[in-house]
């Protein structure tokens, strides 16, 4: 009986997660697949990149604080601003996260928590000092 619940609650959640992903993010984002020159694609990086502690922390950080300013995403020149989503409550972001982490990952994904978006508002970031971020972590990690 436990079994049923928690794997009904997990559905429920991952359920949630796609329409508070569709409300908040894939307009712009074109369903997660982004549009070229313009927007980057999310589904299918994000993941990866979250992978590490320092991967991690910064895509809290986009979310959290939005980015300004151009990066290379698959290869691709993206020039354009992500806004801040502060104002969404701890809890939906790390839900958004998680399924965007998730997708098209084989097994799993990285797990983003209510209380890592609690610890992150602590230390606001401009959105150009998140591109700055970014810039450190490119030397770090390879960034799809």
């Amino acid at each position: 009986m436990v079994i049923v619940f928690v794997i009904g609650h997990a559905w429920e959640n991952r359920e949630r997660a796609a329409r508070e992903y569709s409300n908040e993010c894939s307009i712009c984002h074109h369903g997660g697949h982004g549009q070229v020159s313009e927007v980057a694609p999310i589904f299918g990086r994000v993941g990866p990149i979250a992978l590490t502690p320092e991967g991690h922390h910064y895509i809290i950080d986009v979310l959290l604080n939005g980015l300004d300013g151009p990066i290379t995403a698959n290869g691709a020149r993206y020039d354009s601003s992500m806004p801040s989503f502060h104002r969404l409550p701890n809890d939906e972001i790390a839900r958004i996260l998680t399924f965007v982490a998730r997708q098209e990952m084989t097994a799993g994904g990285p797990v983003f928590t209510a209380s890592e978006i609690a610890q992150a508002r602590k230390h606001p970031l401009s959105p150009h000092e998140v591109l700055q971020e970014r810039q450190r972590l490119e030397h770090q990690i390879s960034i799809p």
